[in-house]
């Protein structure tokens, strides 16, 4: 188990600041995600944090240091207050990424050996500040009989327990072994995608930016063809993430960052010199991390997205990636590459007194109430969105 000389809480934006450089040294023993960077959680909690009257984060972020000093993990904790102050106000305690799915993983930012004994000393800190939150949302737990049993033996009531899967591809020496070990049903896929726009006289062309000066461009033909995909009708719905100007600055900030350090790969599929299909990717460490992409509707029947994909994995063999992965979630789209699956648990519990579960219960209630409502004002004012 980790030995910890002590916790530390983070309470300014200074303070977290700060913790760079002892942060990006232990970047490369995280859990290799962007959301645990400080490339992410920095610029989320300067464009992403809730500062409305009725919504209101409060930086509430604990560092976990070993008896010799060393920074062993950070965990970028807030306090989120509904309304934001009053006797009615309701504090929940949780992850930074508290977005419309903008951040895919959230959990703690630490040297993945210490993943396990940090969320068991998190626990044990919650446990002694319960007048401090009425509810704690834990997210990106390793699997962990012992981590169950602390959150059951410790904690009164427990609501909304989910599974996040996380598909990766294991990668060969070549495209050509790689693709031998694939299902049938993908490489007749892929045969088509690569055939239909050839039978149809359509020219593809694969590139990869990784320029920070093309970052700005880029992103900008990203978030219009994002849209795109979103306003499709008669396939898999697809939100557009990136709507608000402030997912769109958010997004530029942490790409311009990445692009900066060497880390961004936007990948483009062209069309008579216009970008028709695109996907983002971020490196991190020998993986290889796609994000969210977008694509021209006029070219759904050639399924280009796939070949995005495909274009991917190739570029990431032939640049040494030991792994590619697919993002959270076991859609189809990733489920037919036949990745390994890492799976993180995500847990909501009560602070103990009657009262507190009491209340946990109505916010769980108004939430989805709210959560149903179309565009009213009440829907807007609890949002966290900003535009």
């Amino acid at each position: 188990m980790m030995n910890t000389r002590r916790i530390q809480h983070i309470v300014s934006e200074e303070a977290l600041l700060a913790l760079e450089p002892e942060w990006r040294r232990l970047e490369t023993r995280m859990v290799q995600v962007p959301f645990v960077s400080f490339d992410w959680l920095i610029p989320w909690w300067q464009h992403l944090r809730a500062q409305k009257q009725l919504v209101r984060d409060e930086l509430f972020a604990w560092t976990f240091r070993s008896s010799d000093g060393e920074l062993l993990g950070v965990a970028p904790l807030m306090l989120t207050h509904r309304p934001s102050a009053g006797p009615l106000r309701f504090s929940q305690l949780q992850f930074f990424g508290a977005d419309p799915n903008i951040t895919e993983l959230r959990c703690v930012a630490a040297a993945t050996e210490h993943s396990e004994s940090i969320y068991a000393a998190m626990l044990e800190h919650i446990a002694a500040l319960p007048k401090v939150w009425h509810c704690t949302n834990l997210t990106g737990l390793p699997q962990s009989a012992q981590l169950e049993a602390k959150i059951s033996n410790s904690f009164v009531a427990t609501f909304g327990a989910r599974e996040i899967v996380n598909p990766i591809l294991l990668l060969k020496p070549t495209w050509e072994e790689f693709k031998a070990g694939l299902p049938r049903n993908i490489k007749e896929a892929l045969r088509k995608c690569y055939n239909a726009p050839k039978r149809d006289g359509v020219e593809l062309e694969f590139q990869v930016v990784d320029d920070a000066a093309q970052v700005q461009e880029a992103l900008q033909i990203f978030f219009g063809l994002h849209r795109a995909r979103s306003e499709l009708a008669g396939t898999v719905h697809h939100m557009d993430y990136f709507a608000s100007l402030s997912a769109q600055r958010f997004l530029h900030d942490v790409c311009a960052r990445f692009a900066k350090r060497g880390a961004l790969r936007i990948f483009q599929m062209k069309h008579r010199g216009a970008v028709i299909a695109t996907r983002i990717g971020f490196v991190l460490g020998d993986s290889l991390y796609l994000y969210y992409s977008g694509y021209d509707p006029n070219y759904k029947r050639y399924s280009v997205m796939t070949t995005v994909v495909a274009e991917a994995i190739k570029y990431a063999i032939a640049s040494g990636f030991r792994t590619l992965n697919l993002s959270t979630g076991r859609d189809v789209s990733k489920t037919r590459w036949s990745p390994m699956e890492v799976i993180y648990k995500d847990v909501e519990f009560s602070s103990p007194s009657a009262l507190d579960i009491l209340k946990h219960r109505g916010f769980r209630a108004v939430l989805g109430v709210q959560q149903r409502l179309s565009n009213t004002w009440l829907r807007r004012a609890f949002s966290r969105r900003a535009e």
